[in-house]
């Protein structure tokens, strides 16, 4: 078994896994600091602050040699005997020195800067840095400037780490981003003709340690410690992508990628990245509507679950078909209930599968495998980033629930088809989509054969104004339960909002229908009774997912062993304690 020696303890490397001195450190306990160092790009050792005293220890001996000079952190792989001090006052006094020197010329606006309260040069100058400022001769100021339409550039406060450089060169591979001119004249900028705007551009804010990068979009909206964090999963695709939802009294201000090996690694695109303010939408439904005499009225949520149960219990009695549209934005919870509710009125009722959004075509970004990841010492190979055409986040997971209750996935083309025929009494129609899902054609097609029509939604569409009862459910950003992404893989999402004035999230709309005892009902323990129910989510038994979630259903023999734990980059950690679960 290798071993490691840090700050006299010795400690076992993991098996199997390739890490330098800064992870190894980390994992037990100890903090090297660093800046231009990142696990999915490549190693430049060029900001120093992980520079700690390296040695070896002689198996035979037991005799430690030490290398006379300090070593990167970044660049030391932690081998067996390898001996690291990482709290020696020579490697304070580099520390401070090298805090020091990136602050010779940085503006001290850290009260107006948006990155306050996440910042690395901030934090660090505090634990390693010093108190007083020796430079006294006029400092370099550099002009602010756009990157793009949605970055700003403050090179006041950049510190040359590269890392928004490398990966545009590396994970995007456009390349926009270049380092002018040398010494203190060093800045970023882009090439001429070229700004940021590749699909993945975002992903370089949240790479800069420092305020240097900010997303615009952002700026100047809230303060860091004003928001409340929620690891959720981007709903704009089916890649599935971990993210941060952040909020603050009720609104939604930013979504940030939280790192996933199996999924999107580190990162997100833009598209997904702007995607929260579809819940912030002023415009989104907010009361239950029930038609009387030809005009829909605002009622009260019973009333109008109540019209509900009644007509359909009604249409059931009679022997008459009552079909079921299950949007691929539903959790897979809500599309287990609806299927139970539908399926105990009559076991002849129908279940089809709604609209699926697709737009272009797949786009993968396959990172520079010539670069390496943590260079000679990679641990992980770098994974493909797609963005899918497919533009919902659970048409895999509502479709394996459909063919266990139907016996087969019927798709939207044949319910208009048949619902068009007359062949259906009733229709329970459920969307949740972001972008509009509908047109005035098929609503008209749709309402045409049915007697009873029920819409559950958050916005008003053309089949809404049809509708006999529209109930205004949860968006993505109000619901808390899992979604299988176009791999296969089950993730959980966490709830960022509250559910907004007269509406309810759709898990709590259908246990009432059903009529389930208790309170609100609680995901997890319906992901516990869907996991015993229908053998493809057998693999989520108990109501529990790990951290990366699982893939399930026929996928689940592409899963392979689990990986070990990975390092997480500093500043990727979410900030706050999420309330709403």
């Amino acid at each position: 078994m290798a071993t490691i020696f840090i700050n006299g303890n010795e400690y076992t490397i993991p098996e199997g896994e390739k890490l330098n001195a800064i992870q190894m450190a980390k994992r037990v306990g100890i903090e090297i600091p660093y800046y231009c160092w990142h696990p999915a790009l490549s190693v430049v050792a060029n900001c120093r602050m992980c520079e700690v005293e390296v040695g070896s220890k002689d198996a035979k001996t037991g005799e430690i040699k030490m290398l006379p000079k300090l070593v990167p952190g970044c660049q030391t792989p932690a081998k067996d005997l390898t001996v690291l001090v990482t709290n020696s006052p020579k490697v304070k006094e580099h520390q401070r020195m090298v805090m020091e020197y990136l602050l010779l010329n940085h503006p001290l606006d850290c009260p107006v800067c948006d990155q306050a309260g996440e910042c690395g040069l901030q934090d660090y100058s505090y634990h390693f840095g010093q108190a007083i400022h020796r430079f006294v001769e006029e400092r370099l100021v550099n002009p602010r400037k756009d990157v793009s339409d949605r970055i700003q550039l403050n090179q006041d406060r950049c510190i040359m780490c590269t890392r928004c450089v490398r990966f545009t060169r590396e994970i995007s591979q456009t390349g926009e981003l270049e380092v002018m001119r040398r010494g203190n004249h060093a800045e970023i900028d882009v090439f001429p003709g070229h700004p940021v705007d590749n699909p993945l551009a975002g992903n370089v804010v949240d790479l800069c340690p420092v305020g240097a990068l900010l997303d615009k979009d952002f700026l100047h909206k809230q303060r860091v410690w004003f928001l409340s964090s929620h690891p959720s999963i981007c709903t704009r695709c089916s890649t599935g992508c971990n993210i941060s939802a952040e909020e603050n009294r009720g609104v939604l201000w930013r979504y940030k990628p939280l790192p996933n090996p199996h999924v999107n690694d580190y990162w997100i695109c833009d598209e997904g990245r702007y995607s929260y303010k579809a819940a912030n939408d002023p415009n989104l439904l907010s009361a239950m509507y029930v038609l009387r005499n030809g005009d829909h009225r605002a009622v009260a949520v019973d009333e109008a679950i109540k019209e509900v149960e009644r007509s359909f219990q009604e249409i059931a009695d009679r022997g008459g078909v009552v079909a079921g549209m299950f949007s691929p934005f539903l959790t897979v919870e809500e599309a287990y209930l609806l299927a139970r509710y539908l399926k105990g009125l009559s076991p002849s009722n129908l279940l089809a599968m709604g609209p699926i959004p697709t737009r272009g075509v797949d786009q993968t970004f396959r990172p520079d495998q010539s670069q390496g990841r943590t260079g000679d010492t990679s641990f992980v190979v770098p994974r493909p980033f797609t963005i899918h055409a497919e533009k919902c986040p659970n048409r895999r997971g509502v479709e394996a629930i459909l063919d266990h209750f139907e016996g087969r996935v019927i798709h939207y083309e044949e319910l208009v088809r048949r619902a068009a025929a007359g062949e259906f009494q009733g229709l329970y129609a459920v969307s949740d989509a972001i972008d509009p899902w509908i047109d005035e054609a098929g609503s008209e097609s749709l309402r045409a054969g049915v007697r009873f029509l029920v819409v559950q939604d958050t916005t008003i569409t053309p089949l809404a104004h049809r509708a006999d009862v529209v109930l205004a459910g949860a968006t993505f950003a109000e619901k808390a339960g899992c979604y299988v992404n176009a791999d296969g893989r089950l993730q959980y999402s966490s709830a960022a909002l509250p559910p907004r004035d007269g509406s309810l999230p759709d898990l709590d709309l259908l246990a009432i229908l059903l009529h389930r005892p208790g309170g609100p009902p609680n995901s997890g323990e319906i992901l516990a009774e869907l996991a015993e129910t229908v053998p493809a989510f057998a693999g989520a038994q108990g109501g529990k997912l790990p951290a990366f979630g699982r893939v399930i259903g026929q996928a689940a023999s592409r899963d392979g062993p689990a990986e070990p734990p990975r390092f997480v980059d500093t500043w990727f950690v979410p900030q706050g304690v999420a309330r709403w679960r």
